[in-house]
């Protein structure tokens, strides 16, 4: 069982994109969409000249929802989608939403030249950094090998994304360690963005930061105005389909039903130091 869901950015006398994601009834939760990929997206929306013509690599995809809006941006936007490539169920997801906002993919047999698209999607497991299996590393599970297909194809990542990346402890280390592999190997100048929400005040990244020689700042929502009402039920729960008007921002309002959660998500922005 899978359901759609719309997201609107923009507005109609402006620029604007409208993408659609795919979730999936399975017990992994990268089948689901989560509240940190909206203020993401948010961000990326209202600063979104940064973004166009860069190389973006996501890790922990899922549902997509921040990469697929940057490959919406422009045809020289060029991202990866990545995620656990042990579960390839995602992956598919991944490829269906893809196919949903009608993006031109290349998938895991990468070689020199065959930059066709803009949209690569990739199994990545976090914190494995050395050449192991020739077969595994075709499916796509290894760093290196993802670095070395960016390489050949004349390219370096100038954004990494992730949003609730920082859900299970025990990968902390191996997300941070990968950022850290990428910074100081393969793209110096590049940033990595990632918006996460605060489960517990004792979990914290700043020592792993510390160990891997990193910079960290928050980004204020407030900065970029995000906002809030726009995916909570708040101020609409007594809209129906009667009453709703037929624009994006009310099917974008009808859809969204996330509220607290969204004031425990903080947005980082992480460096090399």
């Amino acid at each position: 069982m899978n359901s759609t869901k719309t997201f609107y950015f923009g507005n109609n006398f402006h620029e604007n994109r409208t993408i659609v994601i795919k979730e999936l009834l399975h017990p992994s939760y990268g089948c689901y969409i989560w509240p940190s990929a909206f203020v993401l997206a948010e961000y990326i929306w209202e600063k979104r000249d940064m973004f166009k013509d860069t190389t973006i690599l996501e890790l922990g995809a899922g549902t997509s929802l921040p990469g697929f809006l940057c490959a919406s941006l422009s045809p020289q936007t060029h991202v990866i989608l990545t995620d656990r490539s042990d579960c390839p169920q995602i992956l598919e997801n991944i490829h269906d939403g893809a196919q949903l906002n009608r993006l031109l993919v290349t998938s895991d047999d990468i070689s020199v030249g065959t930059l066709r698209s803009n949209v690569w999607i990739r199994g990545l497991t976090w914190g494995e950094f050395c050449f192991g299996n020739q077969e595994k590393d075709k499916d796509g599970g290894n760093l290196l090998q993802l670095l070395r297909d960016i390489e050949q194809n004349d390219r370096k990542l100038d954004w990494i994304l992730g949003s609730d990346t920082f859900y299970d402890p025990k990968d902390f280390e191996d997300i941070i360690a990968t950022i850290a592999y990428i910074l100081n190997y393969h793209a110096q100048k590049a940033k990595f963005l990632t918006s996460y929400q605060e489960r517990s005040s004792k979990r914290t990244i700043q020592y792993l930061l510390d160990k891997w020689k990193l910079k960290c700042r928050q980004i204020s929502l407030k900065s970029f105005d995000f906002d809030y009402d726009k995916y909570t039920n708040s101020n609409n729960s007594e809209l129906n389909n009667d009453s709703i008007n037929n624009t994006s921002e009310a099917a974008c309002k009808k859809e969204m039903i996330y509220s607290s959660s969204l004031q425990s998500i903080f947005l980082l922005e992480i460096w090399k130091t």
